[in-house]
């Protein structure tokens, strides 16, 4: 049984040594194998070169040989002046070097023509110079506008004084029939006195503030022409309506105009005073 077990145990050893030499022995014919075919296929080369350069030495050998004619001939020459002779050409084995007739040489190339040199280019027109462009024209001077017609004044309304009282309404018919400045001026501190007096009802203080310019004009006039002391009430009277009707830079006109001319209105103030009121009833009616 030990002995069976140690023979089981060598088994495997054997067999892989066994292996190594196959595949020694294996290698070494491969290596055989390939040194005999390699040698072969250098030797058939080496054959095939030979054959290729007797090729070639035969086919130069033909192309230098004479050309031999099939049978020997006799030569013989035309006797000339009673003398003759026979001779024979052997010209067997013998190879008569040809020489290659001289190639005509080659007609000389003619010279070639000198190209013709190229003609100048024509010199570029020179560019028009451009054509100045024409001045603008000026403008026209605009027309002068036209100059507006001065619109035609407007006719005088006739006045409405159906509110007006009986003293009102003669203060203005004599005004209007005033034949001179004296007059004039009479009957219109009348209008101006009575639209004062009524001043509480705003169709009289509107119409006596109307008056404001007219009454002034006529004041100057008939300052001028007075011989006797003229006192201010009426410009006092047509300053206070100036005044109620809420005019009042031209209230203070009034009053400068009469401080101007030296005359009073028959207060202790004056008109300076009444400048004064006017002109805090104007910063009240501003607020």
């Amino acid at each position: 049984m030990h002995k069976k077990t140690h023979r089981l145990s060598l088994w495997p050893n054997n067999w892989w040594n066994t292996m190594k030499y196959i595949a020694i022995f294996l290698l070494i014919l491969i290596g055989v194998y390939l040194y005999k075919r390699t040698q072969r296929l250098a030797n058939e080369e080496q054959e095939q070169k030979t054959q290729q350069s007797e090729a070639a030495n035969k086919a130069a050998e033909t192309e230098v040989k004479d050309i031999t004619p099939a049978e020997d001939t006799d030569v013989s020459t035309v006797a000339d002046e009673g003398v003759s002779f026979d001779k024979k050409l052997d010209i067997e084995g013998e190879a008569l070097e040809i020489m290659p007739e001289p190639e005509p040489e080659p007609e000389p190339e003619p010279e070639p023509e000198p190209e013709p040199e190229p003609e100048p280019e024509p010199e570029p027109e020179p560019e028009p110079e451009p054509e100045p462009e024409p001045e603008p024209e000026p403008e026209p001077e605009p027309e002068p506008e036209p100059e507006p017609e001065p619109e035609p004044e407007p006719e005088p309304k006739a006045t409405d004084f159906t509110w007006a009282n009986a003293k009102l309404t003669q203060a203005i018919a004599d005004t209007a029939e005033a034949t001179d400045s004296a007059t004039e001026y009479t009957a219109l501190s009348a209008a101006v006195a009575e639209c004062y007096k009524q001043r509480k009802q705003s169709e009289y203080v509107e119409y006596g503030a109307s008056l404001s310019e007219q009454y002034v004009t006529l004041f100057t006039h008939y300052l001028a022409e007075a011989k006797t002391e003229v006192k201010g009430i009426g410009l006092m009277h047509m300053s206070t309506l100036l005044n109620d009707n809420g005019e009042f830079d031209a209230a203070i006109a009034i009053c400068n105009t009469a401080i101007k001319h030296g005359v009073s209105d028959g207060t202790v103030t004056g008109f300076e005073g009444r400048i004064t009121r006017i002109e805090k009833a104007k910063a009240k009616a501003n607020k």
